[in-house]
This record gives C-alpha cells, sequence and structure tokens, in this order.
C-alpha cells in the first residue's frame, strides 16, 4: 500500500491559490487546476508532481478528500477561509495567508506546472472546464464514480494510444499462447 505525501498534496493546492494572486473562490475550477498542474508537470518532468489521488467526480477529475486537505491548510493556519457571494449564491474563498506549508518546498519545474494550470483555468468558468475533461480526459471517461484516475493516459494522442492498446492486446495473446503451449 503506497503511502501518500499529504504535505506535497497541501503545497501544491497552496501553490494553486498563490498562482492565482494568493486567492481563490470555486472549488471545481481548484479541482480541474490541481489535475492540470500534474499533467503539465508530467510532459516535462520523470515521475510525479505528487502521489495524492486525482477520482473521478461528476463534473470532471478531482482531488480525493480535497475538502480535508483545505480544511488542514485553514486549520494549520496556511489559509484563510471565507464565505463569499458568486451572484446568488455562496461559494467558499480561500486565501493565503503567508504561513508556510510543511514539507519539502515543490522545485521550479512543479511551480512552472502549477503556473501553466492557473493560467489555463483563468477566465474559464467551471462549465468549461467541465467539458473539456469530458471531452478530452480519457481516464475520466473510462472509470466510475469516485474511482481513482490513471491521469498520466490523459494527454497520449488518441491513435498513439490505440497503438498501445493494440501492441498490449497482442502481447497479452501471445504470452497466453506461450502459457498453454508451455502447459
Amino acid at each position: 500500500m503506497k503511502t501518500l505525501d499529504t504535505d506535497r498534496a497541501k503545497q501544491v493546492l497552496a501553490e494553486l491559490i498563490r498562482a492565482a494572486g494568493g486567492e481563490w473562490t470555486g472549488k471545481t475550477r481548484l479541482n480541474k487546476a490541481y489535475y492540470l498542474a500534474h499533467l503539465y508537470y508530467a510532459e516535462t518532468e520523470p515521475g510525479y508532481l505528487t502521489n495524492w489521488p486525482v477520482v473521478k467526480m461528476p463534473y470532471g477529475p478531482g482531488i480525493e478528500g480535497g475538502d480535508e486537505l483545505l480544511n488542514e491548510l485553514v486549520l494549520s493556519g496556511v489559509l484563510a477561509r471565507k464565505h463569499t457571494l458568486v451572484g446568488p449564491y455562496t461559494a467558499t474563498a480561500y486565501r493565503l495567508t503567508g504561513k508556510p506549508v510543511p514539507g519539502e518546498a515543490l522545485s521550479q519545474q512543479a511551480i512552472r506546472a502549477v503556473e501553466q494550470a492557473v493560467s489555463f483555468v483563468t477566465n474559464k468558468g467551471a462549465a468549461e472546464l467541465s467539458d473539456l475533461t469530458h471531452e478530452f480526459s480519457r481516464s475520466w471517461n473510462s472509470a466510475s464514480e469516485g474511482q481513482e484516475l490513471n491521469i498520466y493516459v490523459d494527454p497520449i494522442p488518441d491513435d498513439e494510444f490505440a497503438a498501445r492498446e493494440q501492441r498490449l492486446s497482442t502481447l497479452k495473446t501471445e504470452l497466453l499462447s506461450a502459457w498453454n503451449a508451455a502447459q
């Protein structure tokens, strides 16, 4: 069983808010930015931005236990939380307080990936972002509600993904044939 790095996930959340100017309102865009930061990081770096799960939520990829992570950041004094009106609706806004997040600081590559994700979601509404993830997120489209997503298949072009799937199917058939022949 893998050990999840809670501090690293919290650092990415705090960095997303910092990259947005120090304050963030609304969770849908935050979930999408978190997901996208992982994809941007994977484009240029080996390994993962975090090992914290991204799961299938009704409106696209989301942070597993995201509310709890945000609550922990509020309770530790890293974030301040307030309720604000967005039209007639109440939304939660988070603001950085200046207190550092525990753990190892993010690399410049990680910060760059976070900034790219924030840039992408800025000036896009929740519905537009949800539509994009529904259209392009192979992992979201193939998962059940609440299931952890294999988000690293999402950037693979469709033709390359299909070729890989075909190759895996061929290998599986060959392995089964070899296994049966050996029996």
